[in-house]
C-alpha cells in the first residue's frame, strides 16, 4: 500500500426501518496521524442528521482524532484502522438500539 491508495471504501443501510446509513472511507496518507485520512459517518439521509462521525480532518483542541455526535467533539484514541472500524461499527449499534 502506498499515500493516496484507498483501503476503505463502504457505504451501507444500518436500519431500514429507521432509514439510517453509514460510511466508512478511508485512505492511505503518511501525512494524517495514524496513517490515513478516514471518514465514518453514521446519518439519517432523509432527517439531514448526522448521528456520529470519527474524522481525522483536522487536529484541534482535542486531538487529531475526532468523535462527532451532534454538536459534541471529543478527542479519541487511535489504535490503527481496523480497531477504530471495529469501534464505530459497535458504537453505531448500540445508538442504533437506541433510536
Amino acid at each position: 500500500m502506498a499515500d493516496g491508495d484507498v483501503v476503505l471504501d463502504r457505504n451501507f443501510e444500518v436500519d431500514a426501518q429507521e432509514g439510517t446509513r453509514a460510511e466508512l472511507f478511508a485512505v492511505e496518507d503518511s501525512s494524517y496521524p495514524g496513517g490515513y485520512y478516514y471518514r465514518f459517518q453514521y446519518y439519517a439521509p432523509e432527517e439531514g442528521e448526522q448521528i456520529l462521525r470519527y474524522d481525522n480532518a483536522h487536529d484541534s483542541d482535542v486531538g487529531p482524532h475526532h468523535r462527532h455526535e451532534g454538536d459534541d467533539v471529543a478527542g479519541i484514541e487511535f489504535d490503527g484502522l481496523q480497531d477504530h472500524v471495529a469501534r464505530f461499527r459497535q458504537e453505531v449499534l448500540q445508538i442504533n438500539a437506541r433510536r
